[in-house]
């Protein structure tokens, strides 16, 4: 016997076999049948039951995939509207990402271009913001496209974001920025720097919850 199952007997006189989401298979049999039965019954349905759970996964998949093709994308944490234009340079405005028709691989190169604009302009204004708050002035900003790093900063005081941030909720990459800001002050993560962080952002855990999060979502640009 290959195939586990989990019986449930009742009153009926035929016998039914479910496969759940999850995979696992339930059978529903009579209360009196026999176990053996019950057991050949599943055999001879292995090959339907393999076939069912292939679905179910593909299935599965395909929800947790996202395509840009389908006219939606990401900024600071909820999906946006794409148009279509004739304008070779891709742009954002008013809520609306503009791209020049093509596939997935092309959508998501000029997707990629798009964000390093955005990220820059953001983040220059949002530095600018908080640097004096701090009483800091970093020696300069880098974007660049680090996937396991949302921001640093280097010993000389500059700072370095991946465009990614921009995939986060705003309060989210507002306590980033600030996180790196904090480090000019302190270039460690001594109980020093977090009370400094937390003058700012008190649900500094709440956010770095956040940003884990958006790191599982289907529409993360992991590549």
């Amino acid at each position: 016997m290959k195939t586990k199952y989990t019986l449930i007997r009742a009153k009926r006189r035929t016998m039914v076999i479910q496969v759940k989401p999850d995979g696992t298979v339930v059978v529903r049999a009579p209360m009196k049948l026999a176990k053996r039965e019950i057991d050949r019954f599943v055999q001879q349905k292995e090959e339907w039951i393999m076939a069912h759970r292939e679905e179910l996964l593909r299935q599965k998949q395909n929800k947790e995939q996202f395509f840009l093709s389908d006219g939606n994308l990401p900024l600071f944490g909820e999906l946006l509207p794409i148009e279509y234009t004739q304008e070779k340079k891709a742009f954002y405005q008013e809520g609306i990402f503009f791209l020049h028709e093509g596939n997935e691989q092309e959508l998501r190169a000029q997707a990629v271009e798009l964000y390093r604009i955005i990220a820059r302009e953001e983040l220059i204004k949002r530095v600018a913001f908080y640097a004096p708050k701090l009483g800091v002035k970093p020696a300069g900003i880098r974007i660049n496209g680090a996937k396991g790093r949302w921001g640093s900063c280097s010993g000389k005081n500059n700072l370095n974001f991946s465009w990614r941030l921009m995939l986060v909720p705003e309060h989210c990459v507002n306590y980033v920025v600030v996180h790196e800001l904090c480090h000019i002050l302190h270039h460690d993560h001594s109980p020093a720097f977090w009370q400094e962080v937390e003058r700012f952002f008190p649900d500094w855990r709440e956010c770095r919850e956040q940003l884990a999060e958006t790191v599982r979502k289907p529409w993360f640009f992991s590549e």
